[in-house]
């Protein structure tokens, strides 16, 4: 997969689980909130290490309908 569809479909995973984890709020208390916050700062900086975090361990969680904690 080329590394401009694999950022994109990063971005794409991103703002669903950042979505469906921050409906209440920004809260510091969220550790699941925090954690997508970081990997999307990382995963703007181009950190390819990120983006394949994103697809290999967020992608499964919006496929199986566990984004919300």
């Amino acid at each position: 997969m080329n590394d401009f569809v694999k950022i994109e479909l990063a971005r794409e995973i991103m703002n669903f689980m950042i979505g469906q984890n921050g409906q209440k709020g920004y809260d510091k208390s969220n550790k699941m909130l925090m954690q997508l916050l970081e990997d999307e700062k990382a995963m703007k900086k181009n950190d390819m290490a990120a983006v394949e975090k994103i697809i290999r361990v967020y992608g499964p969680m919006v496929r199986e309908g566990r984004a919300k904690f």
